[in-house]
């Protein structure tokens, strides 16, 4: 198995493991996001549970095993938008730390969790960077 293919397994692996994370423990998601449901309204840890549980678990995990099953060419098109996605997590962070400096008050943890969307997003694109001259 080409380095590549297992550098993209693992990145998918990671993603897949925060998804299952937030499906089974909605209140480590919102403790990872800084983020708390609202009580007045009501439905905030079905939302963890589907957008930062399910939604990146399924995405994830059906990315992982294409991957698994097909040859490196085939899953190139398949990891794309994930790593893309992932790149783009980092890019809004960038935005964030540009425009929004005021707001989001100790701020160390924001370049940390950049290095780490990029770090996800390079390595599930692995397969696809292979084929780069």
């Amino acid at each position: 198995m080409p380095i590549t293919e297992i550098l993209a397994i693992l990145g998918l692996g990671a993603g897949a493991a925060m998804g299952m994370g937030a499906l089974c423990a909605p209140e480590w998601a919102a403790g990872v996001v800084r983020l708390k449901a609202d009580p007045k309204k009501g439905g905030g840890y079905s939302e963890f549970r589907a957008t930062y549980g399910g939604l990146l678990l399924m995405l994830h995990a059906v990315a992982l095993v294409i991957v698994l099953i097909t040859p490196p060419a085939g899953s190139a098109l398949v990891v794309l938008p994930i790593a893309l996605a992932w790149l783009g997590a980092a890019f809004g962070r960038c935005v964030a730390l540009l425009f929004d400096r005021q707001r989001l008050g100790n701020a160390r943890i924001i370049p940390i969790w950049m290095a780490t969307e990029v770090a996800l997003s390079l390595a599930i694109a692995a397969p696809v960077l292979q084929f780069l001259p």
